[in-house]
C-alpha cells in the first residue's frame, strides 16, 4: 500500500501575501584616493554637475558629494586610535611561536609576554593574537585508552 501526502492545508485568517524578504545589503564603496578626491573637486570648480562628474568618472554622487564639499580635504587624515603596542613584525614573530608547538600554544598570555621579552604585557599579547584571528579555549581532556578499549578500536 502506497502512502500519500496531504497537501498543507492554509493556515486560517487572511493571507499576508509573500513573505518580506531582508533588504539586500550592499558593500561599501571604497574610498576615494586623494587624486580622485582632487579630480572630483577640479571638475565641479570648472562648473560640472555631481551628476556628470558621476558619468565621468563612476564614483557614487555621495562620494562625489564628499569630496567637493566646502572644507574637505584631499589628502585623508590620519587614523585616530590608540597605535598597536607591538609592530607587525613581531605579532608576526608572535603568532609563528605559538603555531611551533602544542607546548607554545598552550602557554599562557603572562608566560608569553615573559618568553618572548617585547616588554609589553599579557593584555598586549592577548589583543594582538585575537586580532589575528586566535581564540583561547580549554582543551579538551582525553582519557587513557586502557587495553581493553585498544584491543576493541583493533578489531
Amino acid at each position: 500500500m502506497a502512502a500519500t501526502l496531504n497537501p498543507p492545508l492554509p493556515l486560517p485568517g487572511p493571507s499576508l501575501g509573500p513573505i518580506p524578504h531582508p533588504p539586500i545589503r550592499r558593500s561599501k564603496a571604497p574610498d576615494l584616493t586623494r587624486d580622485q578626491k582632487r579630480d572630483c573637486q577640479l571638475l565641479h570648480s570648472i562648473g560640472w554637475s555631481y551628476s556628470q562628474i558621476y558619468k565621468q568618472t563612476g564614483h557614487t554622487i555621495r562620494q562625489i558629494r564628499g569630496a567637493c564639499q566646502e572644507g574637505a580635504r584631499a589628502t585623508p587624515k590620519k587614523r585616530t586610535g590608540r597605535p598597536p603596542l607591538l609592530t607587525q613584525a613581531q605579532v608576526e614573530e608572535l603568532v609563528e611561536f605559538v603555531c611551533a608547538s602544542s607546548t607554545n600554544r598552550r602557554m599562557s598570555f603572562q608566560k608569553l609576554a615573559e618568553v618572548l621579552d617585547y616588554g609589553v604585557k599579557a593584555k598586549a599579547i592577548r589583543t594582538a593574537l585575537l586580532r589575528e584571528g586566535f581564540h583561547r579555549r580549554l582543551a579538551m581532556r582525553k582519557p587513557p585508552i586502557t587495553e581493553k578499549n585498544r584491543q576493541i578500536r583493533l578489531n
